[in-house]
């Protein structure tokens, strides 16, 4: 699947307009403010927040084991980078398991738009 057709399956299953997250995410590549990796059936679009942390929006068609997968690919390519944290707002309980089980410290978010953190 190319990233458009993941990220427009992804949404339509949480009932969210795709068009509109692929607009946004167009113009936050555009100005350099967002960056979109792909693995397997799953893309991670981590976008800039101040100093060196990232926001973080996981869209998967992925099974399971495959997302298992792909999660550490992301995580290794994040570990790699400058980023000194990871912020998220999950709506699956689901994906924070899988992320402390690949050994990701994850906390609490100390920003309150934000529902968990993992410093990097």
């Amino acid at each position: 699947m190319t990233p458009t057709e993941i990220i427009t399956a992804d949404a339509i299953e949480r009932n969210i307009d795709p068009n509109q997250i692929l607009v946004s995410l167009r113009k936050h590549l555009e100005a350099n403010v967002a960056v979109m990796l792909k693995k397997n059936d799953s893309v991670l679009v981590l976008k800039e927040l101040e100093g060196h942390a990232m926001e973080l929006h996981l869209f998967t068609e992925d099974a399971p084991l495959t997302l298992a997968r792909s999660i550490k690919y992301f995580v290794d390519k994040i570990k790699a980078s400058d980023i000194e944290a990871v912020y998220g707002k999950a709506d699956n309980a689901e994906i924070i398991e899988m992320l402390r089980r690949l050994g990701i410290p994850v906390e609490n978010s100390d920003r309150p738009e934000f529902n968990w953190m993992a410093r990097v």
